[in-house]
């Protein structure tokens, strides 16, 4: 098991609060505030080894997949005018683009509108996945990529995009030398878990987050059999896809150890 413990004294940038009031958006600033003061909860980690073949099905539109340009920053995150989408979510996309993590793909239609973007992260650049996340993500090992910061355009959502872009964007990972890819997602969020199952995604581990006062911790477990049991009953059996089975396999473990 791996714990870290950060701090926050402003739990949130002066810049985005700021924005957040002039929005009206207060009961977004008090949920910030109140799950600092104390909240716990769980995200599975998800694995894909990308030496082992895996298609998922096509998305409703023809999907690419490409770097993200700066033109297409503007076009993606904008904010819809229903308010359909979290302001925490784009301040959340656009604050990783700042901090100059590489490298962002996106999944555009045949026309290179972009509708899809998530970053795959490379070992090389622990120290700012370190700096930037605060520690709710294990060490990337060599051979090991990070998958993070998924969102969809509302304009292209219901059109069945992630999966396929998921599979897209993870396979660029043998660019970086890596063979496997992780990703974390909220145990909650049935959505994106099945998203990711289809995308060939599989648990592996459990990651547990508390915050108290402000300090958070966070650890890092083997996956438990009552999660991996409670995983196949919503996502697995739901999404019509095969059951997860638990192995143990000596080479993975070694090279994904906390």
């Amino acid at each position: 098991m791996l714990e870290t413990k950060t701090f926050s004294p402003l739990f949130i940038s002066f810049k985005n609060m700021l924005k957040l009031l002039i929005g009206g958006h207060y009961t977004l600033l008090f949920k910030e505030f109140k799950q600092r003061v104390y909240s716990e909860s769980s995200s599975f980690g998800l694995l894909r080894d990308i030496s082992e073949p895996f298609k998922a099905n096509p998305a409703k539109i023809k999907i690419l997949v490409r770097p993200l340009c700066e033109d297409d920053i503007n076009l993606i995150l904008k904010e819809p005018e229903t308010g359909t989408v979290n302001p925490r979510v784009l301040a959340h996309q656009r604050a990783i683009i700042k901090a100059n993590i590489p490298t962002c793909y996106v999944a555009t239609t045949i026309q290179d509108k972009p509708c899809y973007m998530q970053w795959l992260i490379g070992y090389t650049h622990n120290e700012k996945v370190r700096c930037h996340f605060k520690g709710i993500f294990p060490k990337i090992k060599a051979r090991v990529a990070l998958l993070e910061g998924a969102y969809a355009s509302p304009d292209f959502r219901g059109l069945r995009i992630m999966p396929e872009a998921m599979v897209l964007i993870a396979e660029k990972a043998a660019l970086i030398n890596a063979r496997w890819v992780i990703t974390f997602v909220d145990t909650k969020n049935i959505a994106s878990l099945k998203g990711c199952h289809r995308a060939g995604f599989k648990p592996y581990a459990l990651r547990k987050e508390k915050w108290f006062l402000f300090r958070q911790t966070v650890s890092f477990h083997p996956l438990p059999e009552n999660e991996t049991n409670e995983y196949n009953l919503q996502i697995a059996e739901e999404s019509g896809i095969c059951k997860y089975e638990l192995q143990k396999e000596k080479k993975t473990e070694k090279q994904l150890q906390f």
